[in-house]
């Protein structure tokens, strides 16, 4: 009984997505395939003329039951493989094209210009332009004609120099910056004339002078330094120990009284913030109305008292003429002395060295000879510097290098090999 009960048909409802699914659309996407494949193949049927769909057999048939002469075969060319086919253009395909230039330009000359162009009447510019084709033309012959052959000298290689001749069209050459140099200080400087080896006689005392001072500056620092170590070794222990618990002690009184101080400061706060920084007002100390307009009164006649004043001495600053002419050119005179001041230091810092390093530069012994070691002859005189410290130390003097200080030489000691009590056993 329950196999004959007739199903209910499920009603679906059409608008709704998940109907998709339950609708049969086989025969569709057969006739979708169907001519996709068409046009894979070369087009639609439907599209296609009988033209291209079928052929006329122009040939006769044969008759006779005679075989035919069977003819040579010719070789067949190797066809094209099918995956090649894929990358030719689709014949189906419209390509766009590319734009026709255009032929019918009209000229938009002016007439006077068309005129001058036929007339055949050059300008000023064209002959120029023709000249220099020339030129450019006559010199690269002149150039092919050469190129294996020597070149010979067209002057005297022994005589004065050559004058050159301006290429038209040579490229003016590019200018140098100017760079400021970093001294005014020549490159090499002339030694004195007294340290020459047979040396006049009183430029010679005038070096000896120089370098005699030289030594006194020197000695006289270190007798400044041996005094204070004289002064320190007499010194006894007991005066020592003071100046130390004094220099030790040394603003811990101060430290004391500071501390007081704050806290008298802070009890002071402390009054001021109960009482009332401005004085109490009393009613005997308030002033009338008429005190006021005292007061103002006086104040105006005071502004007008300090504008006649202004008054006559501008009216008095006529008589002053003369004195203010001299107290300007006295002014004027005081500037151009500041500025000539300010030009000689300026021009007076491009001879001293500034300071690029750490340290500070100092001057090279002078190189000088005694009296009893100067020698009459050239030959026999012994050299006296170095000449690579020399080039240092004028490369230091004229900013170009900061001033440096010798490596030192460090020993180093032969490592020693120790082995092990353990290691031996």
């Amino acid at each position: 009984m329950e196999a004959n009960v007739p199903r209910k048909k499920s009603r679906i409802a059409k608008n709704k997505k998940r109907a998709w699914r339950k609708v049969d659309i086989t025969d569709v996407e057969e006739f979708l395939e169907d001519e996709r494949l068409q046009e894979r193949t070369g087009g639609l049927v439907a599209e296609k003329s009988d033209a291209e769909l079928f052929t006329l057999e122009k040939k006769a048939p044969l008759i006779d039951e005679e075989e035919p002469v069977p003819k040579k075969k010719r070789r067949k060319e190797p066809k094209e493989l099918k995956c090649y086919s894929h990358l030719l253009p689709d014949p189906k395909i419209k390509l766009a094209r590319k734009p026709q230039p255009v032929r019918n330009i009209r000229d938009k000359r002016p007439p006077h210009v068309k005129e001058k162009l036929n007339s055949g009447v050059k300008t000023q510019k064209e002959i120029r332009a023709e000249e220099q084709r020339k030129l450019v033309k006559e010199r690269k012959q002149k150039k092919d004609r050469t190129k294996g052959s020597i070149q010979v000298a067209s002057y005297d290689l022994w005589g004065d120099e050559p004058e050159k001749k301006e290429d038209p069209f040579a490229k003016p050459p590019v200018k140098r910056p100017k760079r400021k140099a970093t001294s005014d200080l020549p490159a090499v400087q002339v030694p004195p004339s007294g340290a020459s080896y047979n040396p006049d006689y009183e430029d010679y005392q005038e070096l000896l002078l120089k370098a005699h001072e030289i030594e006194e500056k020197k000695l006289e620092k270190e007798l400044k330094l041996q005094k204070f170590v004289r002064e320190i070794q007499n010194v006894d222990t007991k005066t020592l120990e003071k100046t130390w618990l004094s220099e030790m002690s040394e603003g811990l009184k101060n430290h004391e009284v500071e501390n007081e101080q704050d806290e008298g400061d802070a009890i002071n706060t402390e009054d001021s913030d109960r009482i009332s920084v401005n004085p109490p007002v009393r009613r005997e100390s308030k002033k009338t109305k008429t005190q006021r307009n005292k007061e103002k009164r006086k104040k105006n006649l005071e502004k007008l008292k300090a504008q006649e004043k202004s008054e006559k001495t501008k009216a008095n600053e006529i008589f002053r003429l003369k004195t203010m002419k001299a107290e300007i050119d006295e002014r004027e005179a005081d500037l151009q002395r500041r500025k000539q001041v300010r030009r000689q230091k300026w021009q007076a810092q491009g001879l001293k060295t500034r300071k690029l390093g750490r340290l500070k530069f100092e001057e090279p012994l002078l190189e000088i000879k005694l009296s009893d070691e100067l020698e009459g002859s050239l030959r026999r005189l012994k050299p006296e510097g170095n000449l690579f410290v020399d080039r240092m130390k004028s490369l230091e003097k004229r900013n170009i290098m900061e001033p440096r200080q010798e490596a030192k030489k460090y020993r180093k000691y032969k490592r020693k090999t120790v082995i092990k009590r353990s290691h031996k056993v």
